[in-house]
């Protein structure tokens, strides 16, 4: 028995309580017990102690003993005569993303970050857990054990291991000798034979990168929600969330996406990871320039993944690469913020976006993705094919991630320039540090592929659009309250120019009533260089600006293959395109 123990309970599910028990023996001095305010995987402070209620604190043989709150994470409890600690306290848990923890009537999803208070001083020790959950309820997780009863080799594997506690389906099967699990909460279309096919695929397509599976087994877990999407990593599982009917068509493709980079992470972000990110500080910001390491390289490999294990054409990759690089091009930020900033500062602007975002910074997700891009096909091209992207990975996988052991600052870029066995300091200064637009034209070159507008691409017998009647403003609407509400006005646009504010109510373009669906359609009736009365609601007031009408530059793009490539600019094609599992693997599938 270890000598930390929850026991985690949930009498009245409806009330959203999750009832918390810990015990501690060889306590001898007064025990400060924390709380995370953030998740790993997630790099926002959330504050989960906010969440606490009722907190209880008494020896071994129930008398109270005295506690104070010594910070927003702490609580300092007296020493307690016989050494044996225990404590209760409540957890108000209703909120339903992959970050939180969340209790109803139908289950409970839980994070360990926002439930477990842990003792500071004794982090690295072996827990037990209980789970005592209502009649007819299982809890599936990736803890060792069963029946309700887990074990945690420390805090850290706790936190780490997300639990399903309720009715979920089960989908079981066997391969490469490890065991693999879906646990599916809620209804939806879900094809259960296809899923667990296609997700066997994408489980060998990246073992074929790494050359091994780095756990016992694994285990994903998935909310059916109306409009969810999102997901989270932990070393030997994951949380996702998806639409109920997400699982036909393309809304499927980028289910399987989600899958595919939450499945990366067990490697590239919960054992390749940047020194900073681990051990944590739960309590406090982790801060690293390298998360595009993290979040960009795993998001490069996403679709690349999709493709190796035989899930989309090499087409429709291509197609998906070029609406990123379009997405990319169109944020003002991307002259403003790098991609090293864009890490560090993750945990006071990437999850807290506002009107000014789109113009002030870019995503180290969608940016890294392209840089990774971009380093695949400069070390391709700088070693004629031998060597690829995937080569970092794996180095960084032997050197770090099958230890264990976090990678200082700079050895990523260190690492690439050995495997590419040229300089590529121009390349990452420019990259990671600067703000200048990234060179796709040069490098895709090297693959026979060429950036152009779609509309110059588009096949007989349908014309493309004219580009002369295209317009565009700058602005970007929510809907709210039934109006059409300014959500982001982009600096050096038309709007921008004008005056326009986030928070604005479209009313009315030249004296009539205009939406957001019909203001481009109005405008492209004038003349470039005009100008237009546009009037909105300001604070309840009627103002009318002068909206200049300006030409779009073509926003949608196509990579156009060299109608005669090279042998080299070929073999670099097909090799990075390849696909590394040409059939779906057999496996046999327990329903539960």
């Amino acid at each position: 028995m270890a000598a930390v123990r929850y026991r985690l309970s949930m009498p009245e599910p409806h009330t959203h309580l999750l009832h918390v028990e810990m015990e501690v023996e060889g306590v001898r001095a007064p025990a400060s017990l924390a709380m995370p305010s953030w998740t790993p995987g997630s790099y926002l402070m959330r504050e989960f102690p906010r969440n606490v209620q009722g907190f209880e604190a008494a020896d071994g043989a129930g008398a109270p003993l005295c506690w104070s709150k010594t910070d927003k994470n702490r609580w300092l409890v007296d020493a307690p005569a016989d050494g044996t600690l225990r404590v209760r306290y409540r957890v108000y848990a209703s909120e339903l993303t992959v970050r939180t923890s969340h209790l109803d009537a139908t289950h409970a999803s839980i994070n360990g970050a926002s439930v477990f208070l842990h003792p500071e001083d004794r982090a690295g020790d072996a827990l037990d857990l209980e789970v005592e959950a209502p009649e007819g309820w299982r809890t599936t997780t990736a803890l060792r054990g069963a029946d309700g009863r887990f074990t945690a080799a420390h805090y850290d594997e706790l936190v780490d291991s997300p639990l399903e506690i309720g009715t979920h389906r089960i989908l079981e099967w066997e391969m490469e000798g490890k065991t693999h699990r879906w646990a599916i909460w809620g209804r939806g279309n879900v094809d259960g034979e296809r899923l667990v096919a296609d997700t066997a695929r994408i489980v060998l397509a990246e073992k074929a990168l790494f050359a091994e599976l780095p756990y016992r087994d694994y285990t994903f877990i998935v909310h059916l929600t109306p409009g969810g999407s999102g997901g989270l990593e932990h070393r030997e599982s994951t949380v996702l969330l998806a639409d109920r009917w997400a699982f036909r068509g393309q809304p499927y493709e980028r289910f399987l996406g989600l899958v595919a980079h939450e499945f990366f992470h067990l490697w590239n972000g919960k054992r390749i990871r940047p020194a900073a990110l681990g051990p944590f500080d739960y309590t406090a910001e982790n801060y690293t320039r390298d998360l595009w390491v993290v979040e960009g390289v795993t998001t490069y490999y996403t679709d690349l993944l999709l493709r190796r294990a035989g899930l989309i054409t090499s087409h429709r990759y291509l197609e998906r690469l070029t609406e990123a690089i379009a997405r990319f091009r169109s944020l003002p930020g991307r002259a403003v913020q790098s991609l090293a900033e864009s890490s560090w500062d993750t945990w006071i602007k990437f999850y807290r976006p506002d009107a000014n975002t789109p113009n002030s910074s870019i995503s180290y997700y969608e940016k890294g993705a392209l840089v990774a891009l971009l380093l695949d096909l400069r070390i391709r091209t700088a070693t004629d094919n031998a060597r690829s992207l995937d080569d970092v990975m794996r180095r960084l996988w032997t050197d770090f991630g099958a230890h264990d052991t976090g990678f200082p600052e700079g050895e990523v870029e260190r690492i690439a320039a050995a495997v590419a066995a040229t300089d590529l300091r121009p390349f990452f200064d420019l990259a990671l540090r600067g703000t200048a637009e990234l060179p796709f034209d040069e490098i895709l070159a090297a693959a026979g592929l060429t950036l152009r507008p779609a509309h110059e691409t588009a096949p007989a017998p349908f014309p493309a659009a004219d580009p002369r009647t295209e317009v565009h403003t700058g602005l970007q609407f929510r809907s709210e309250g039934g109006g059409n509400l300014v959500s982001h006005v982009l600096a050096g646009t038309p709007a921008h120019r004008a005056g326009l504010n986030s928070g604005d109510e479209l009313v009315a373009l030249d004296g009539v009533r205009v939406t957001p669906a019909t203001l481009p359609i109005r405008l492209a009736e004038r003349r470039a260089g005009e100008r237009v009365p546009l009037t909105v609601f300001r604070r309840d007031e009627l103002v009318t600006l002068e909206l200049e009408v300006e030409l779009a530059a073509p926003t949608r793009l196509l990579l156009r293959p060299a109608e005669r490539p090279t042998p080299a600019q070929q073999r670099l094609l097909d090799d990075w395109l390849r696909v590394d599992v040409p059939a779906a693997p057999e496996v046999s599938v327990r329903s539960g």
